[in-house]
């Protein structure tokens, strides 16, 4: 009962999040996207950049978990920082302050919610069929759940501040 609830808080806060970047920030690009004088993109351009820099985030830092980099937790999360880190530079070369900042957060808030849609509950799941099938649980998902989980914690505070943000502009 506890997995229901905790992965429908998850999914109901990334599909309202990605409802309004889609109202606020790609319906409203000439406004809240793009900056001319920061990189003279067009109203397709910026949302299909947007768009796909979401999609990217979720796709490597995947494969950089399912990778040998993710047998040492340490260097793991320095190449993820390093990424997210020069992710955020780049999204400041294309788009608006305001822009760049949500569009990070929605990498962040992809990620954190991927990692529950397609990790820690399907291995969930599995433990719970192995329980009930009277068989030991496979312990790889318990390894990948956990990874998965302590970077969705980890993730949590900057996205907590970034949801907040707009509202206190001097943050």
């Amino acid at each position: 009962d506890t997995l229901h609830w905790f992965k429908w808080e998850a999914y109901t806060t990334w599909i309202s999040g990605m409802f309004l970047m889609a109202l606020i920030y790609w319906y409203g690009a000439e406004l809240y996207l793009i900056d001319l004088s920061i990189a003279e993109l067009s109203k397709p351009a910026a949302i299909g950049i947007g768009v796909a820099v979401i999609a990217a985030g979720w796709i490597v830092y995947d494969l950089l978990c399912k990778s040998a980099l993710s047998k040492n937790g340490t260097t793991l999360s320095l190449v993820i920082f390093a990424l997210l880190a020069l992710t955020a530079w780049g999204l400041c070369q294309m788009f608006s302050g305001r822009g760049a900042y949500m569009h990070y957060g929605a990498i962040l808030g992809t990620i954190m919610v991927a990692n529950v849609f397609f990790v820690i509950i399907p291995g969930q799941k599995d433990l719970v069929r192995a329980k009930e099938e009277n068989r030991a649980p496979d312990p790889a998902h318990g390894i990948r759940g956990k990874q998965r989980s302590v970077h969705n914690t980890y993730f949590t505070l900057p996205i907590l501040f970034i949801m907040i943000s707009n509202h206190y502009a001097m943050t």
